[in-house]
């Protein structure tokens, strides 16, 4: 009997390892007694690369490119003209009379013109709904940052409840996985034992039936883990079980 409890204790101490599997569908019941969730401080932090706080800052720039903009917009008010021109300015002339034949004549200059002017008008409904354009966009992106906060609160209270359900069933599944470790190497002592003739087919069928209900118990519990896992790796766009 010494022996057995030896030979069990030192299968479960063997067993007692980090989590290595690179997926879920890897893990084996030892992989769960050394497993350790992050601080939930981090999944807080790591849930702000969610698409949808980018989606709100982008919103927000959005707006404050608008306010800016209506800041400048009185710019428009101010029209300036302005023109330059150039060319040549000719004169032809003809002459004669009685006693001198025709004879042309041409003359020309150079000449620049420039022109520059301003012009203002001011529509008065802009003048004075400015103020109130200006406010309703900054309203705007206030109500931008009201959601984008409320969406992180909400998020952090999805993630916390997650975390709770993992930590709880964390706790079992250590415990049942011991249970289940402890009754499989229980179960192939049996085994040998049977087939040494040292215990009965009753006995082994026993052994047999609380190997069952430990796999059993496991499995709900491990489902379970593995769902809330899954569900905080979405939802904190962290790697919890893949490392």
């Amino acid at each position: 009997m010494k022996l057995k409890l030896v030979i069990i204790t030192f299968f479960l101490f063997s067993c007692s390892i980090s989590l290595l599997a690179q997926d879920i569908t890897e893990l084996k019941p030892k992989d769960y007694l050394d497993f350790q969730l992050p601080p939930i401080s981090v999944l807080y932090e790591n849930a702000k690369a969610s698409p949808i706080l980018s989606y709100y800052e982008k919103k927000k720039q959005g707006y404050k490119s608008l306010i800016d903009s209506e800041k400048k917009r009185w710019l428009s008010f101010i029209k300036l003209v302005t023109n330059y021109q150039y060319g040549v300015v000719g004169n032809n002339t003809t002459f004669s009379d009685t006693n001198t034949p025709i004879f042309y004549q041409y003359s020309g200059n150079k000449q620049s013109w420039y022109n520059f002017g301003a012009s203002v008008s001011i529509p008065l409904d802009d003048i004075f709904d400015r103020k109130n354009r200006v406010k309703k966009q900054r309203l705007d992106m206030e109500a931008t940052e009201f959601e984008q906060e409320k969406w992180y609160d909400e998020q952090k209270i999805r993630i916390a409840a997650m975390y709770s359900l993992a930590m709880k069933d964390l706790a079992l599944i250590k415990i049942k996985s011991e249970a289940l470790l402890f009754a499989e190497a229980q179960l192939n002592l049996s085994e040998t034992d049977f087939i040494n003739g040292n215990i009965t087919i009753q006995e082994l069928g026993k052994q047999k039936s609380v190997y069952t209900t430990a796999v059993s118990d496991y499995e709900e519990t491990k489902a379970s883990l593995n769902s809330s896992l899954l569900q905080l790796e979405i939802l904190a766009k962290t790697q919890i079980i893949s490392k």
